[in-house]
């Protein structure tokens, strides 16, 4: 396949020479341990005692976990300097994410990478941001005010048992601040290159009770196609929100959040028609609005047993050159967590789940039938057992969804886990799990054209337009991947080591067969009737969707940090995955083509310094692979930022994206609606004032 995107792609030497080149600063840094430059010295021995929630749904400590679990901080999300959710992920080894355009990102982790990656399930609070029509994560609408952000905790592998259906290939929570956390009134202005945005933030008490409130506006600027022509692919988002918190007596607790926004996000996309020019690449924009309300209640029964319900009402609206569509979801939950004789820690809750979607259908897809309402109730057990003084753990556990996505309505996923104290500084863990994929109304109910070849051509002599398309399959089955995992963590005085390994099974997975041409649009077929192109419009040619593909993937995630001085640590992480088509015969190679892609090495080196009480300095240098399947090359990047505080009001950063990558393609969406964008290097300056 033909090379896109022949941009610069440096070497990885090149990038490690110039991260490590920041730690030549270490001679100046400030001895003091002030709060600017004490994030080394407290992130490194409290990392493996953070207290993390999304693996078991309580709290537990980080280094015992029996999982590949990460979890970016409130000082990584500060430092990084990132404008967007998808962005963070960079920063957690294992995790693939590459850019499409302006606004739009494929992201996943072990393998199976997509605009519409369908095997990631992401949360915001416990909230699933998963969307069911064509699977995946819009991150064009994923948003919020960053540094409201408490942590991201990311759970590499399944967490179908806690969470169900999607969470295949891992779970991705995005966790806000308590109301309390985020006191006063914060403005923050970014301006550059790459576009432009500002944040407002107040907060306020009293007695047992929190609020805040945000506003941000956001402009992501376009890049440019092959030939280096700027393009419409940026975006304008609107956004308002909030959170309400109350904490009362005997552990009981309220919390309320809510937000809405309203947007354009431009694409640079490949329109097809049936009359001349039949294909044409041109700007598109798509208005976007939708906003959720979460309220959660909390109570604590006695000293060992704990209730918690949540619900919330999510309202996704999106009217572009695609498709058009109105999405409804409601969602309730409730867990209860309680302890039996000192050594089994019980959690149990039950889920019901709603969603409503109203289509209309384009010249580029179509759905049928275009409304649909589609519920998931599920139930769910673990326990979690300890043994020898807590240094031996393990989990069992399962869940049970009855579902209206797919035939096989009724899944069960369980999982059983292990974590082994070597000794107070090593852990050892295992883990073996089921879980599943369910199929997206366009999987079951749509037909996306692909291409449309035009009359004559001498490869396809015909009278009339060609017209390839993907179309869905009403028994569509949910995908299922049996996972083991291990892992290795350690830690010593100033360093932490954490190896991942897994290999999965995956059994009916998508794929795709080629279905017979026939004359439209009467549907003859063309072989039963060839004189039916007298009279056709165009000629068809389905790829039909199945689940007959069969793949194991295999891969490790490595990941090291060290603390060169009080005031100087470095991070670096490796990446490696590989698929295997098990049938027999070498597999269905038409999926190949058009299923997600991932490249098979990443590595990674991050330095964060603090060149004086009130200065930080911080490198993030990445190399990823090519990605065969798409003919994209490997690629270099390189994020930059400087950020000084004269004063605990005032901080300035100056920060650079994809530095040394020169004009690159890191993805192309899988359906082929998209022409190939060429991401650029940006510059941004921030302002931030807390008044």
């Amino acid at each position: 396949m033909k090379k896109h995107a022949p941009g610069r792609s440096w070497p990885i030497s090149s990038a490690l020479a110039v991260t490590l080149l920041v730690g030549a600063a270490s001679p100046v840094l400030a001895d003091d341990h002030s709060e600017a430059s004490a994030f080394a010295s407290l992130s490194l021995e409290e990392l493996l005692t953070t207290e993390i929630t999304t693996l078991s749904r309580k709290a537990e400590n980080l280094g015992g976990a029996p999982a590949a679990v990460h979890v970016i901080s409130q000082s990584d999300i500060r430092r990084s300097g990132a404008r967007s959710i998808p962005e963070l992920l960079r920063l957690v080894p294992g995790m693939q994410v590459a850019q499409i355009d302006a606004n739009k990102w494929a992201v996943t982790s072990r393998g199976a990478n997509g605009r519409f990656a369908n095997k990631l399930l992401v949360l915001m609070d416990g909230r699933s941001l998963y969307d069911p029509t064509l699977s995946g994560v819009y991150w064009d609408i994923q948003d919020t005010d960053m540094s409201s952000i408490e942590r991201i905790e990311v759970i590499r592998g399944p967490g179908a048992t806690m969470w169900g259906s999607n969470a295949v290939n891992g779970v991705v929570n995005i966790i806000t601040k308590h109301a309390v956390d985020t006191q006063g009134e914060t403005l923050s202005v970014i301006g550059g290159s790459g576009g432009n945005e500002a944040t407002v933030r107040i907060g306020g008490s009293k007695g047992g009770s929190a609020f805040r409130l945000f506003a941000k506006l956001t402009e992501h600027d376009g890049n440019v196609n092959m030939v280096g022509e700027s393009v419409n692919d940026d975006s304008d988002m609107q956004r308002i929100g909030g959170r309400y918190d109350w904490d009362g007596d005997e552990g009981q607790a309220l919390t309320v959040s809510a937000e809405a926004y309203t947007g354009e996000s431009g694409d640079y996309r490949v329109n097809r028609y049936l009359t001349p020019p039949f294909e044409r690449i041109e700007d598109g924009i798509s208005d976007v609005t939708g906003g959720f309300i979460t309220a959660q209640w909390s109570t604590e029964l006695s000293d060992t047993s704990a209730f918690d319900i949540k619900a919330y009402y999510l309202r996704d609206d999106r009217d572009g050159p695609s498709y058009i569509i109105e999405l409804d979801t409601f969602d309730i939950d409730m867990q209860h967590r309680f302890t039996v004789g000192g050594r089994h820690n019980v959690i149990w809750g039950v889920n019901y789940r709603v969603t409503q979607d109203e289509l209309i259908n384009t010249s580029q897809i179509e759905f049928s039938p275009t409304d649909r309402t589609q519920t998931l109730v599920s139930a769910f057990i673990q326990d979690d057992i300890s043994f020898m003084d807590e240094r031996l753990r393990l989990m069992f556990g399962s869940k049970f969804e009855k579902n209206t996505f797919s035939p096989r309505d009724f899944e069960v996923e369980p999982s059983a886990r292990m974590s082994f104290a070597l000794n107070d500084t090593a852990t050892l863990w295992g883990a073996v799990s089921r879980a599943v994929r369910m199929p997206s109304r366009g999987e079951q109910d749509g037909s996306i054209i692909t291409s449309v070849l035009p009359p004559g051509l001498p490869d396809f002599p015909l009278p009339v337009p060609l017209v390839s398309t993907i179309d869905g399959n009403p028994m569509m089955r949910s995908e299922v991947v049996i996972a083991k995992e291990a892992g290795f963590r350690v830690r010593s005085n100033r360093s932490i080591f954490d190896l991942a390994v897994f290999y999965n099974s995956f059994d009916e997975l998508r794929s795709f067969s080629i279905g017979a041409a026939s004359c439209q649009p009467d549907g003859t077929p063309l072989l039963v009737n060839p004189l039916c192109l007298g009279t056709a419009q165009f000629v068809k040619i389905p790829l039909d969707i199945g689940n007959s593909s069969n793949v194991d993937t295999m891969g490790a995630e490595l990941w090291w940090s060290q603390e060169i001085t009080d005031s100087w640590r470095i991070q670096a992480s490796y990446t490696y995955v590989r698929s295997k088509n098990r049938a027999p015969d070498g597999g269905n190679t038409a999926e190949l083509a058009i299923e997600e892609d991932s490249p098979d090495h990443q590595l990674s080196i991050r330095s964060s310094a603090n060149l004086a009480d009130e200065l930080e300095f911080d490198v993030f240098a990445r190399w990823v692979d090519e990605l065969k399947q798409q003919g994209i090359d490997a690629y270099t990047a390189v994020d930059v930022r400087l950020a000084w505080t004269p004063t605990p009001s005032w901080t300035f950063s100056l920060m650079g994206r994809n530095l040394f990558a020169g004009e690159h393609v890191e993805f192309l969406s899988e359906i082929s609606d998209l022409a190939p964008v060429q991401i650029e290097p940006n510059g941004f300056v921030e302002i931030r004032w807390n008044f």
